[in-house]
C-alpha cells in the first residue's frame, strides 16, 4: 500500500512516515497533487497546509486519481471542513481525529 501526503507540517510528516512504516506499507509526502504517484492507493490532506491551496489540490486530485482522499482539519477551520468535502474529499476529519485514526484509515 502507498500513502500519499499533501502535508507541509513536519509533526505530521513524520508520524503519517512512522504509521505507514509500522504497518507495512510507504508513505511519500508531495507538494501538489501533480507529484502524487499515479499508484497511490490512498491520499490524505492537510487542510491547514500554507504551502499550497489544499482545497484546491483536492479538486486537482479529484480529476486526476481514483485513491480516497481523506482531509484532516484544525478545529478552528470549520469553513474549510465544507470546502473540502464540495471539493470531493472522500473523508473530512478533525486533526485530532485523523491522529487517532491514522492507521485505521491507511489499512481501509
Amino acid at each position: 500500500m502507498k500513502v500519499a501526503g499533501l502535508i507541509d507540517d513536519l509533526f505530521f510528516a513524520s508520524k503519517l512516515r512512522e504509521v505507514t512504516q509500522a504497518l507495512g506499507a510507504e508513505s511519500v509526502i508531495c507538494r501538489s497533487a501533480d507529484t502524487i504517484p499515479a499508484d497511490a492507493d490512498r491520499i490524505v490532506v492537510d487542510l491547514s497546509a500554507t504551502t499550497l491551496d489544499p482545497v484546491a489540490e483536492i479538486a486537482r486530485i479529484k480529476a486526476s486519481h481514483s485513491a480516497p482522499v481523506t482531509a484532516f482539519f484544525s478545529h478552528v477551520q470549520i469553513d474549510m471542513k465544507d470546502r473540502a468535502e464540495r471539493a470531493g474529499a472522500d473523508e473530512v476529519v478533525p486533526r485530532s481525529v485523523f491522529a487517532k485514526r491514522l492507521a485505521e484509515v491507511i489499512k481501509s
